[in-house]
């Protein structure tokens, strides 16, 4: 009997020391991913559904505390999330360098008050130049040089938006190699941003994370998806990911509690990773899914609540020119949400004709001349396509032209890319004009080039300081400009040709140094210097009869005197 009681007292020692000990010390790098795994006493059915549920917190968090270091004094409190069978996970990115201590909360004993502890070194600045996301998170810049205008990292530093549209890479059948070759790919052209689905309901079964019901989790494929977001992240690209597709009627066949639920478990996975949140595709497709605005605005402010990071919140509109887009029309954001609080920067959809492609630069300067100032891009161009329209130089059109008049950055679309025509996975094109040889690399579409290109030139110089200013663009069509009016200017002449500038207000003493660079090669031509003082034109390196075929240029001048 004695033996017996003090089997039970032993237990029960093991049992209390259990729940409050203290994991070995673990280091980490700033931003990177750190885990938890626990495991739940008692497993309900299906706890996604079970213990999920609108008005119930996460049924596990864990509040991390800066105990030395620069983290000191910091506090950051994370959900954890269900991971199939008894197995839950808790995932935090450390912000600062230090020692973190960290503790766990659940109405579950064995999962309650759990310890530990790590360790967060910063990375070298070099390491940072090798790998943009260990610098952070992305965020709109609050400095007050273009306050609002543009995005930066965490750390301050300015993020250009270079995007990929990487819509159905979630589908079943892709590789793990063909993602690594287009994530190695672009990162290689000058892209820093992946959008990627992380849907619940996909472009058919084979690329939904949820079952048909909305109610059943694919945890192995979820899986597969987050070791492709790690991959993407780990080579300095932010993933752009829209837990949901909108379509007609969704209000009824998902349900506001489906749709809900997925998005906090969506947070709960992925707050850790390098993400941007968008609330659905074309969320205004087909008036709004059936869901009223207001519900689009609550989840927004959901969002925001759910996210421990803050991390910024857009919305992927549908242009008016689609049937599906013409209830609730919008160009952009800036058109229907600019004002609520959760929104943190406006897209565009300009669509897929030439005639929307050319609107590009009024949309985006109607949304950058709305205040309070919030950054605009557009999310999905007009694309890219070997058989027919758009030319790479049309694609240009489109970037250049967004940029010049305000606009953070730009995306890019098109190929086999957009619509994931693989070997491993053939698809049906449609009406789409896409070459169907699954020989063509179309990662090396000129357009695609080009848009990285303009990714690597403006980040060779303080883009971000620039404002628009096609006011000074004299005698030439394209009065595309960015500039700081006296130092410095960056000119887009789509059909080459001259232009004027005016320096009358400059000292005759003051030197400018000017390159062109030809945007078909992606290469720098001709160089000189100006003097200040006067109205100076200056010619492109190549034109007409010289030259027949006209080329798009760019003209950079900057004060060296």
């Amino acid at each position: 009997m004695k033996r017996n009681l003090k089997v039970l007292i032993l237990f029960a020692l093991m049992q209390i020391l259990s729940s409050v000990y203290l994991f070995c010390q673990q280091s980490v790098k700033t931003w990177d991913v750190f885990e938890v795994t626990l495991k739940s006493s008692d497993t309900p059915q299906n706890p996604y559904v079970n213990l999920l549920s609108q008005g119930k917190t996460a049924h596990v968090t864990a509040i991390f505390t800066g105990a030395s270091g620069e983290c000191t004094g910091q506090k950051i409190t994370v959900p954890g999330f269900w991971d199939g069978n008894d197995t839950w996970k808790i995932r935090f990115a450390p912000t600062l360098a230090g020692t973190w201590n960290y503790q766990t909360s659940s109405a579950d004993r064995k999962m309650n008050n759990k310890k530990g502890q790590l360790s967060e070194n910063s990375w070298s600045e070099e390491e940072k130049k090798q790998v943009p996301t260990r610098r952070g998170f992305i965020v709109v810049n609050n400095s007050e040089v273009r306050k609002g205008r543009y995005f930066t990292y965490s750390d301050g530093t300015p993020c250009l938006w270079i995007a990929d549209t990487w819509w159905d890479w979630t589908n079943r059948r892709i590789k793990f190699e063909s993602f690594t070759r287009l994530v190695d790919t672009r990162v290689e052209q000058g892209y820093n941003i992946g959008q990627l689905f992380f849907a619940g309901n996909g472009w058919g079964k084979e690329s939904s994370l949820l079952d048909e019901t909305y109610q059943i989790p694919d945890i192995e494929q979820i899986r597969k998806v987050e070791k492709m977001i790690e991959y993407a992240n780990s080579k300095g690209m932010t993933v752009w990911i829209h837990p949901w597709w909108s379509r007609e009627g969704i209000d009824k066949s998902i349900g506001e509690e489906n749709f809900i639920r997925w998005w906090r478990y969506v947070i709960h996975r992925l707050h850790a990773y390098n993400v941007i949140w968008v609330l659905a595709g074309e969320y205004n497709m087909y008036n709004n899914g059936g869901f009223p605005p207001e519900f689009w605005n609550r989840l927004g402010e959901t969002i925001k609540t759910e996210d421990p990071y803050q991390r910024i919140v857009g919305a992927h509109p549908t242009p008016p020119m689609w049937e599906g887009g013409a209830d609730a029309p919008q160009w952009s954001t800036a058109e229907a949400l600019h004002n609520q609080k959760w929104l943190d920067y406006n897209q565009s959809q300009t669509g897929h004709a030439r005639w929307c492609n050319e609107l590009t630069p009024e949309i985006i300067t109607r949304a950058y001349n709305m205040t309070p100032a919030k950054p605009v891009v557009v999310t999905e161009p007009w694309y890219e396509f070997i058989d027919g329209n758009p030319t790479a130089m049309d694609i240009r059109f489109g970037a250049w032209s967004a940029v010049m008049s305000g606009a953070a950055g730009q995306t890019y679309g098109g190929g086999h890319i957009w619509r994931v025509h693989l070997p491993e996975r053939p698809t049906d094109v449609g009406s789409w004009p896409m070459d169907t040889s699954l020989k063509t690399n179309t990662m090396i579409y000129p357009g695609a080039i080009s848009v990285g290109f303009m990714g690597k030139y403006l980040r060779q110089i303080e883009w971000w300081k620039l404002e628009p200013h096609p006011e000074l663009v004299l005698e030439n069509p394209s009065n595309y400009c960015l500039a700081i009016p006296g130092k410095e200017y960056l000119f887009y002449l789509r059909y080459g040709g001259a232009v004027k500038i005016d320096l009358r207000s400059v000292p005759p003493s003051a030197i400018f140094e000017y390159k062109w660079t030809d945007l078909v090669n992606s290469e720098d031509s001709r160089k000189g210097t100006i003097k200040g003082g006067t109205v100076v034109e200056i010619k492109c390196p190549e034109d007409y009869p010289g030259t027949v075929n006209f080329k798009d240029w760019l003209l950079h001048l900057k004060s060296i005197k």
